[in-house]
Order: structure tokens, then sequence, then C-alpha cells
């Protein structure tokens, strides 16, 4: 029987990675597997939902690995589990992916999972909830081997199905690279820089992301000796300051209040040129905690030049995926902007919604604009298909 190879099992994994939310403190060691009951009506694990927060979250990492253990198939379970996730809703489903990297580590640690054996493991879904956060930590577990061939992840990622999944893949990879170089962010970096133009703005947010979350020791990290917890600094460093940004308030600042535009101005304060433009849209993904996506736009339809364009980063687009009205209302959205970036906001959501539809929003989506040159804004980004995105939720 032909054997299926292990880099392509692990690109397939990463390919589902997408929508990571802030990290918990993940600790090391093993975890007990008690019995958790289903809850009625689909709710997985009930009594873990009104515990606090600290507590919350090793009652259902126990209780998703206890799950896990008690299939003996991941591979068929995570996708049964996402199913009941979703039904029941709340805190659940909204951190299943960050919460089932520890799951997928531990599981993987205690089973002797390597990149021969993983193919067995992988769960058969794309789900980029439970599903892509267990795939997840597989890969995390993994990350030392991924790093001896780097560049082997190009063409695996060029041949999977959808666009957004192939963007998925390259930012994972950047997490996989700052765990199997033992959080060193330069390694990682060089790693994703050894990808080429096209796909290292992707790859090193992946990568930033993991150092942002090394900081706090969350997800199963260790924080660095002597780290620099300076943005500016650390993005200085880098010819990627859009991508190191984005995830920084969201890792760094969870407490910060960005209500409005005024908020989003204030955490940049000082902050000017290349480093602004990711800072504006680091700050903006924090405004996606209270606002829908199209009075998100609006928001940032209040700021002036270059500033409410990059601030149109942080709308979540993946979030109206399915939704074709959503979308096309989004895109609408785009009449309040600033006279002088509206045709960038045309551009960018065409490009985005592009991504999320894996190609035909160009044909469906943009032709719905009444007007001629929002329209050609519109169609022009959506052709940008294929090029780096840098941010992306």
């Amino acid at each position: 029987m032909r054997r299926t190879s292990p880099i392509v099992l692990v690109a397939c994994v990463l390919a589902g990675a997408w929508g990571i939310t802030s990290a918990f403190a993940g600790g090391s060691g093993h975890i007990p597997v008690p019995e958790f009951p289903i809850g009625k009506k689909g709710t997985l694990l009930p009594e873990c939902a009104s515990l606090p927060d600290a507590k919350k979250n090793r009652c259902y990492i126990r209780g998703l690995l206890a799950l896990v253990e008690k299939s003996g198939d991941p591979a068929n379970e995570l996708p049964r589990i996402d199913k009941q996730v979703r039904t029941g809703g709340g805190f659940l489903a909204t951190n299943c992916h960050i919460l089932m990297h520890e799951v997928g580590r531990t599981w993987a640690r205690a089973h002797g999972v390597t990149l021969e054996t993983m193919f067995r493991y992988v769960p058969k879904s794309n789900d980029p909830g439970c599903s892509a956060g267990f795939g997840m930590g597989m890969v995390m577990h993994l990350g030392t081997a991924l790093v001896l061939e780097p560049r082997g992840t190009i063409p695996i990622c060029n041949r999977l199905p959808t666009r957004f999944r192939e963007y998925t893949c390259f930012h994972g990879s950047g997490h996989a690279f700052m765990r199997g170089y033992h959080g060193q962010l330069a390694s990682a970096v060089i790693a994703c820089k050894s990808l080429g133009a096209r796909y290292t703005p992707d790859c090193a947010q992946g990568a930033f992301h993991d150092y942002w979350i090394s900081l706090s020791g969350g997800d199963g990290t260790t924080r660095p000796r002597k780290a620099d917890t300076d943005p500016k600094s650390v993005c200085g460093s880098y010819a990627y300051p859009r991508p190191c940004w984005y995830r920084f308030f969201w890792e760094r600042r969870q407490s910060a209040t960005v209500a409005d535009q005024r908020d989003v101005v204030r955490l940049c304060k000082g902050v000017a040129g290349s480093q602004r433009a990711g800072c504006i849209g680091g700050a903006s993904l924090l405004l996606a905690r209270y606002r829908e996506p199209v009075d998100h736009a609006r928001v940032c339809g209040r700021l002036s030049g270059s500033d409410a364009l990059n601030c149109l980063r942080g709308v979540n687009v993946p979030g109206l995926t399915g939704d074709r009205y959503a979308q096309l209302r989004l895109l609408r959205a785009c009449r309040g902007q600033p006279q002088s970036t509206r045709n960038g906001c045309y551009g960018w959501f065409g490009r985005t919604l592009n991504v999320v539809t894996n190609g035909r929003f160009e044909r469906s989506g943009c032709p719905k604009l009444k007007i001629p040159q929002a329209r050609a804004a519109c169609v022009a980004g959506a052709r940008r298909l294929g090029e780096p995105l840098g941010t992306f939720s």
C-alpha cells in the first residue's frame, strides 16, 4: 500500500489552523483523564461552564482529553466533538481551538506520535475549531522534526484545495517553527524567510504570534530569557512590522478597552511609519471583541488617511464565511470610508472576501456594486488573491 508523505500530513493538519484566539497558560506534565459526561441538549462538559476562568480552562482540557482517550480514535472523534461544541456555543465554542492545542500535544506525547504515525490520528475534518486545534497541537509536539525541511511545506501548501487553507498552512508553519526552535524568534523568522517572499509574511505572522504568547508562558510555551517585551523594539528588528504587531495587543493588552477609533489611536500614540501601520491594525483587532464586522468597518472610517485602511486589517472577515448577505453588506460599508481611502477599502474587502470564498467573490460579489469605480477597485483587490496577506484573523 502506498504510504502518505509525513510532510503532506503535517501540512494538512496545519491547513485547518486558523482563527487562533488568545492563549491560556498551559501546564506541562501529565493531565489526569477522569470521566466527563456529555450534557443535555448537546452541551459538552456543562460542569466546567460555571467555574472561574483558570479552573474552567483546566476542566475543559481534562474533559476534552478524556473524550479523545475514551474513543481511542481522534481522527473520527474530533469531528463529533466539533458538532457538539458548535451546538452548545458559548465559551467552549469560542475557545475550543486553543484548548485543543494542549489536548493535541498531550495526547501525541502520551501515545508516542511521530511524523510516520501521525496520519492515523489527523482529524477527518477541516473545522477551524476543535479539530484544527487538536491537529495543531500534534504539529507543535513534532515541531523539532518540521524545522529540518522548512521549504518542504511550499509544494504541499500550494496543493491545498482552497486559498484560505493555503494561507492558514503557511501561517501555521510559523507557529510550528517557533516550537521547533524552542521559542527562538530569530531562527523561526529565518525559517519563514527560506519559504520566499510570497509566503514569508504569513508564516512570520504565526511566528510573531507565538512569541507574544510565550511572554506570558501560555499555550505550553516558556518565556524566553531576557525577553524583549517592547513591540517597537521587537518589530523594528525585522522587515515585517505589520505581521509582527498584529497579535501584540491581542496577547499582551487583553485588558485594554478598544471601543472606538479614539482608543485605536490612543494605543498607537508615538508610533510612526511602517510600524504605525502594524500598530493600528493590531489595535483594531481588539475592536472585533465589541463590534460586528460592518460596524467595525464604520468605526475605521472615522479615522483619516492610511490609519483608516490599516484599521480595516482587524475586521473579522473569516467570520462571514458562508454568509453571502453579510459579505455584501460588509463590502458596501466601504461607502462610509473617507473618499481618499474608499477604493482601498473596496480593494481590501474584495481581496479578503475572495480568499474566504476561494475566488468566487470576484465573480459573484464585486459585480453587485453599482458604482463603476468601486466595482473596479473590488475586482482589482480580488485579483490579488494569491499575494501574502500579512494580517488576517
